[in-house]
Formats: C-alpha cells, structure tokens, sequence
C-alpha cells in the first residue's frame, strides 16, 4: 500500500505544480471575456470588460493574439477549478489510506511480534517463484528460492539514502526502485538488492542481481537522476566498471532510466515479463 499512497503524493504534487503555474498565467492574461455575435453566417468575436465602472465591448477581427489570450484564459480558469477539486480529492484519499510497509503495521501488531526481524513475514523475502510452471520445474524453483533467501554482501554506500520501505523486507533509496522491486516481488522473481561485486581491485553494487536457468549472473540497473552531473558521471564510470567485467546491455546487465523524474510502470512489467522471466 505504501507504493500507492507515494503515488498520489506524486500526483498531489503534479497536480499542484500545473495549479501554480497555471494560476500565475492567468494573472497575466487579459481581464474580461470573449462574446461572439453571428451575422448572416458569419462569427464576429468581441472582447468585453467593464472600464472604471462602464460595461465595453471592443471587436476582436483584428486582434487575433487578445483573441487567443481571452481563449487561453478560459482554459485556465476552468483547469483551475479542474486542478483544485482533484488535489481535494486525491488529499482525501491520500489521508483515508492506510500505509502497508512493514515498519506501520509493525504497529499494530501485538508486542510479541513486533520484535521479529522483517523477513519474518515476507515468506522468501525476494518473492517466491510463481513464475516456474513447466514440468520439472520443482528443483528450479528451489535452487532460485533458495539462492534468494541466501545472506550475502550488501553496499554499504550511504545507508542513511536506504529509507523507502519495501514489501520484499528490505528497504531501496527511490520511489523508482520501490516499483521495481513491487513488480518483482508481485511476479515472484527471486533476487538481491546492492549486492557487492567485485571487479579486479575495484568494487561495485548493482542494483539488482539475478540467477538465470543456468545459474549464471545477470544484473538490473536504475539510474535516476540523469539530470545530476555528480550522479550522471559516477553512473558513468560504474557502466565502464561492469563493461571491463563482461557486464554489457547486450549480453547479461538491463539498464533502465527515469522519464522526467518518473519511472515507467509499465514498462517495468514488460521488462520483467520479457527480459528477466524468460533468462530464469
């Protein structure tokens, strides 16, 4: 639940980000209104106002840009009113829901339980291979399920950035990297966040690691801040890494980027359903 409450925060957001720029627009457009007459077929447009206290009406047939400025006026007063009721609305919802990750519900949970580690309650804790349907599938699934329940080597780099809340028990650095995990999880697709690889002298963490049917790595990585210079050139100098390793989008690494800050749901699943899924 707590990756759709996030999504109506982003959308409240949005929303509110159209409303400013929106309003101040409409500060900047022409008062009054547009009035149209018809005479013998023809539509002649009029720009009305009221002038210290007396009611004007100035005709428009050579003014097309006050025209456009009255039309573009309209438009923003009623998306206005359109952007207000919804961020009522999606405020409202926002308040009547009820958060699902883990650290909530631990809660209101009784005490006997709220002292259990999270992987308690999330049965593999990195999903549980609903994907294995072909016959003879049993031992597959186990060898996955089971690499996925395995301890291993975390990134320790900026433990403090881990705060968004996961349905697979552990916890990511973005709202991108949430849906991702939520969709492997929904799809049951064994895996592992930020584990350490190493790379002759140098080590990295991408992050998500998979096991194919082979048993073979491959690996997953978000890059989300393509707009930060920092961010972008250390997302650099980690691909040219993985590269020296035999780690390349065309043989056994996706890379997926956001899309003005937004990462593309479907897309996700699409991803998952063709690229991940098919290498298990």
């Amino acid at each position: 639940m707590g990756v759709y409450m996030d999504q109506i925060e982003q959308m409240v957001w949005e929303q509110k980000q159209i409303l400013e720029n929106h309003t101040r627009e409409l500060k900047n457009c022409p008062d009054g209104s547009l009035w149209c007459a018809h005479n013998h077929g023809k539509e002649t447009y009029y720009h009305t106002f009221v002038d210290n206290g007396q009611y004007k009406r100035t005709s428009l047939s050579k003014d097309p840009n006050t025209l456009k400025s009255l039309a573009r006026r309209e438009y923003l007063s009623l998306s206005i009113k359109a952007l207000e009721n919804n961020i009522k609305v999606l405020e409202k919802a926002e308040k009547a829901m009820m958060a699902g990750d883990i650290d909530h519900l631990k809660k209101l949970m009784q005490k006997a339980y709220r002292g259990l580690p999270d992987e308690y309650f999330f049965g593999s804790g990195t999903g549980a291979g609903s994907i294995y349907q072909f016959a003879g599938a049993e031992e597959a699934t186990k060898r996955h399920i089971d690499w996925g329940k395995e301890p291993y080597e975390k990134s320790t780099y900026r433990p403090e950035k881990l705060r968004l809340p996961t349905s697979a028990g552990y916890k990511v650095r973005s709202k991108s990297e949430q849906h991702i995990v939520e969709q492997l999880v929904n799809y049951g697709v064994p895996h592992r966040y930020e584990q350490i690889l190493q790379i002759g002298e140098d080590v990295t963490a991408p992050d998500f690691t998979f096991r194919s049917w082979s048993f073979e790595f491959f690996y997953w990585e978000h890059a989300g801040m393509m707009d930060d210079p920092y961010y972008q050139a250390r997302h650099k100098r980690k691909m040219a890494l993985m590269e020296r390793a035999g780690i390349v989008p065309w043989k056994n690494l996706i890379v997926t980027y956001d899309n003005d800050g937004v990462i593309n749901v479907p897309l996700i699943k699409s991803i998952i359903e063709n690229d991940v899924i098919p290498r298990l």
